[in-house]
């Protein structure tokens, strides 16, 4: 700028340079003896002044042309060796020409190890000819070659790479191959573990144990586009028959698996049913989960659950079985006094919350039972008890209930019923087993009579007193003679 010194050796040689070059001016401006007029003197101030600014704005322009050059230098290198993929000019022999630091980086190797060797050198052996088709088509067909094959670093580590190569001229018009070369090894890695995993599922689905389909979802309807073979063998190869079918056709008698197929894909979650199969395995109970694989897939399950409906209603068969027999008298098949006691409660709890509502009980003794078996022995005396037992259901109410309550001792509960009510029944019963003829030795009959005490509940008293209580007076009935009611009214 105006008015500093140049004080680099350069800048020192070309000061005398200039004053050397304005001297040899002024010479030839000025003759040998001449003075110059104050006019003269004051164009030629002028003349050096606006040539010394002509040769600062020439420096300025210097300058910035060199601080452009510096920043395009850096952009260079930020555009091509900080690059995120690598750059190769290759030769028509396939010689690295050039390459950019994140090449050299991919490879593990210096830039100066890449150049003037052949790029084969740094390409597994099984991948060569990939290289070698691609560059060949490259050159013959000037169509840009994109393919990916497998490098070798010089730490003998491989890695996948994305090859996109173009062809070029270089200044001589001599053909060149600019590539460019991303380091694809993590994507051929997530894509390896996805194929693995999808052969994994698939075989899982088709080993699968479990019938399963595979729905598609198509407009408001649903295609069956796969099934497993644990499907074909469940539906006797008729699956073969729907692939391809539309659900809505298919079960256009079933709308509930339809509607359940839609709610599953609408809300994006699982389904679980238990049906009766009408159409794949007819007459099956099945277990049917559906599940929403996005973006628009139905996995449908099914188990066929046939025997174990039949084992969980032989079971409750058992069951009930079992829980008639813990309740029921063998001989008698009236329930016993274990049970007895226990619909006794339910009766008085009933009475405590509805005191409206009366219950009536009886109890049964058969007469001089004891003397009948030591005459005739218990196979007579038991034919004895299962008639009474007959004689007292054919007497009662669907709402009534009898009891084998020991030995010869019964009891009926009559709910809803007053003891005059009562009474009727009593009687009823113990005329109708009078009628009851046995035979227990040839060509001799013979009549049972039984005694009946009868009472009904007064609330609030226990049931043990209850019970008692009527015990007293079916004694009454045999101390007054036997073959008789006894009741409490």
């Amino acid at each position: 700028m105006t008015g500093e010194k140049n004080t680099t050796p350069h800048g020192g040689l070309r000061r005398r340079q200039a004053e050397d070059l304005l001297r040899e001016k002024a010479a030839g401006t000025v003759k040998s003896g001449e003075v110059l007029s104050p006019e003269e003197a004051r164009q030629l101030v002028h003349e050096l002044r606006v040539h010394q600014i002509e040769l600062e704005m020439q420096n300025e322009e210097l300058r910035r042309a060199q601080e452009e050059l510096e920043a395009s230098r850096a952009r260079y290198f930020d555009l091509y060796d900080l690059a995120p993929v690598g750059y190769f000019t290759l030769s028509d022999k396939g010689l690295i020409l050039e390459a950019n630091l994140t090449a050299a980086t991919m490879l593990g190797a210096s830039r100066s190890t890449l150049v003037k060797h052949p790029l084969t050198s740094f390409i597994l052996p099984e991948d060569k000819d990939i290289y070698y088709r691609r560059l060949k088509l490259l050159f013959e067909t000037g169509a840009p070659q994109v393919y990916e094959l497998r490098m070798l670093r010089q730490d003998g580590m491989s890695l996948w790479v994305r090859i996109v190569a173009i062809v070029a001229r270089d200044s001589v018009e001599a053909s060149l191959c600019r590539a460019t070369i991303s380091d694809i090894t993590d994507r051929k890695r997530a894509d390896k573990a996805l194929q693995e995993s999808e052969e994994r599922f698939k075989n899982l689905y088709q080993e699968s144990p479990i019938p399963t389909f595979t729905w598609q979802r198509k407009g408001d309807d649903f295609i069956l586009i796969d099934f497993n073979r644990a499907a074909i063998q469940v539906t006797n190869r008729k699956a073969c028959d729907h692939l391809g079918n539309s659900a809505v056709e298919l079960y256009k008698n079933g709308p509930q698996i339809l509607s359940d197929m839609n709610l599953c894909f609408q809300e994006r979650s699982v389904v679980r049913r238990e049906i009766t199969s009408r159409h794949f395995a007819p007459g099956c109970h099945l277990s049917v989960n559906y599940a929403f694989i996005p973006p628009d897939l139905i996995i449908v399950q099914t188990e066929d659950q046939t025997d174990r409906k039949r084992m969980e209603e032989a079971l409750q068969d058992s069951e009930k079985r079992y829980r008639e027999l813990s309740i029921l008298d063998d001989l008698t098949q009236l329930y016993n006094s274990r049970y007895f006691y226990h619909q006794l409660k339910i009766e008085v709890d009933r009475l405590t919350r509805y005191e409206e509502q009366p219950l009536t009980l009886l109890l049964l003794d058969l007469d001089n039972f004891k003397h009948f078996n030591d005459t005739y022995g218990h196979v007579e005396g038991d034919q004895v008890l299962l008639r009474l037992g007959q004689v007292v259901k054919r007497c009662l109410r669907q709402t009534d209930s009898a009891y084998r309550y020991g030995g010869e001792e019964f009891t009926i509960l009559l709910p809803m019923t007053t003891s005059k009510d009562a009474a009727v029944t009593a009687e009823r019963i113990k005329t109708g087993f009078k009628k009851e003829i046995f035979s227990p030795t040839p060509g001799k009959d013979v009549h049972v009579t039984v005694s009946i005490g009868l009472g009904q509940y007064n609330l609030g008293e226990e049931m043990k007193t209850f019970v008692h209580r009527v015990d007293q007076l079916m004694y009454q009935a045999k101390k007054k003679g036997k073959d008789r009611v006894c009741s409490d009214s």
